[in-house]
């Protein structure tokens, strides 16, 4: 059901909304749906590009996880915000905090946290024609906030980009997805390498 859900949700949002950043990572064997509706520019009482809904599908292979029964892997959503402004620590870093919800149908149990994270973003200060970016984003739920067969949840991002046209960019990364169950704390969804693009509305 909440497969349907967010799948709905996202394409309503890509028809009806302007979007924020839409981005799509991928490798040989994982497929990565990212789409973000920046609020500013629907509510003029919300800074721009300061307040974010986010929204997440991810269809992984089981050849990147490790879950029960080497059962095969079913989709991956989230759905969260971020609240986030440029710091004062750095020309070009910009810093977010917030919170998802996070669900992936298991065989005979379900994965389902609401964890809490950071964000970053850097653009390196290099005099050159291509902008080059530095990011990463840091999610953790404690066993308070995981629900169902969860015991936990972690998740980390790094990534590099080649902005090589406005608002158009070219990613590289790796992603941790860790999601300990009850029954085996050692389960995870995805560890993977992966490149896409990136494009800012």
């Amino acid at each position: 059901m909440l497969k349907k859900v967010l799948l709905s949700t996202l394409v309503v949002a890509t028809t009806l909304c302007a979007m924020h950043e839409f981005e799509i990572n991928l490798n040989q064997k994982d497929l990565d749906l990212h789409l973000g509706l920046d609020m500013g520019q629907f509510n003029d009482s919300i800074e721009p590009d300061s307040f974010l809904v986010q929204m997440r599908v991810m269809k992984g292979d089981t050849e990147h996880s490790n879950l029960p029964g080497s059962q095969d892997t079913n989709l991956f959503g989230d759905l969260g915000f971020v609240a986030q402004s440029s710091s004062a620590m750095a020309p070009g870093l910009t810093m977010g905090m917030g919170l998802k919800l996070i669900y992936t149908d298991l065989k005979y149990q379900s994965s389902f946290a609401m964890p809490l994270g950071v964000t970053i973003d850097y653009v390196l200060p290099f005099d050159i024609f291509v902008p080059l970016h530095i990011g990463g984003k840091a999610y953790y739920a404690p066993e308070v906030l995981a629900f169902e067969a969860s015991k936990n949840y972690m998740e980390f991002q790094t990534n590099f980009d080649i902005e090589v046209m406005d608002r158009g960019l070219i990613t590289l990364g790796y992603r941790w997805i860790e999601t300990p169950l009850k029954e085996q704390t050692n389960a995870y969804y995805n560890r993977s390498y992966y490149f896409g693009l990136k494009f800012k509305f």
